[in-house]
């Protein structure tokens, strides 16, 4: 059995690469030589090659039987997972472990970008009959409020995702279960909704981190407005992309409360990491 593992460095393929790393059975596939040095040490093989060059993908699925599939939200993305999805299974692969996005749902909710590509790649997955197929569906991440640790630090959660409440989950669950996934002689399949243990409002996220970090923290609205589509334009984020991110948080303004998922406890035998977990053992370490 050979095991190909996509964006190994990703926010969630980093820790899929980490409990990967010590199998001689494991592919990983980097694009630069580095994500080769970001990557460091495997016992498995590791493949410098483009997910959107069709003889790239040949090489890199050849003799693979399993597959964990993911791409970061871009124009080229539905091309690149779906090359790769059809080209492993061209190959012989039979498991495909896929992230996506767990969907919306709910009268305040329209189809976006965001959610919309992984539905195009998962339902040409299941039209091309992946013999093994799980979709991995995870609400919104906590590790993507690192990069506002220090903003965090100083007392404000600024965030333009509205006063509904979700199940923020950590991504060490999401990778988990992907390697439960690819490693099962039977898997869960089919889609997986992950989620923490409680449905929290950015208000009550806020006062889980100033917990952690003993000292107050609250949540400042961010209007979806000009200003904030310039404030990320200066950093240099495509129209494209500003495009796809306001849909995005739309989406999550519009929703109120969020379901919570039973992925982690159905694959796993286990509770999900809370919050608090979260901002213990990730958020606090950042700041020291």
């Amino acid at each position: 059995m050979t095991i190909l593992v996509t964006t190994p460095n990703g926010g969630v393929g980093r820790h899929v690469a980490a409990a990967l790393r010590d199998r001689e059975d494991v592919r990983f596939l980097v694009r630069s030589q580095s994500g080769v040095e970001a990557l460091g040490p495997v016992r498995g093989e590791v493949f410098r090659g483009d997910a959107t060059d069709a003889d790239d993908v040949r090489r890199a699925v050849a003799g693979v039987r399993r597959l964990y599939l993911a791409h970061p939200f871009a124009e080229d993305q539905v091309a690149a997972e779906t090359g790769l999805g059809l080209a492993a299974l061209d190959a012989g692969a039979r498991r495909i472990v896929k992230l996506g996005a767990r969907a919306f749902r709910g009268a305040g909710t329209v189809p976006d970008a965001v959610t919309g590509a992984h539905d195009a790649v998962t339902a040409r997955l299941r039209d091309a009959g992946v013999p093994e197929l799980s979709v991995l569906q995870p609400d919104r991440f906590l590790q993507n409020f690192l990069p506002a640790a220090a903003s965090i630090a100083e007392g404000t959660l600024a965030d333009p995702a509205g006063s509904g409440a979700r199940g923020y989950v950590d991504v060490r669950d999401i990778a988990e279960v992907a390697v439960a996934e690819l490693l099962a002689d039977r898997p869960v399949g089919g889609e997986i909704e992950l989620s923490g243990p409680d449905s929290l409002t950015l208000a009550e996220l806020a006062a889980q981190f100033g917990a952690a970090l003993g000292r107050p923290v609250r949540h400042v609205d961010v209007p979806l407005d000009e200003a904030w589509r310039a404030g990320l334009a200066a950093r240099g984020v495509s129209p494209w992309l500003v495009d796809g991110l306001h849909g995005l948080y739309a989406n999550y303004r519009g929703e109120g409360v969020a379901g919570l998922g039973d992925g982690v406890r159905r694959v796993l035998g286990r509770a999900p990491r809370s919050a608090a977990d979260f901002a213990a053992d990730q958020l606090a370490p950042a700041l020291a």
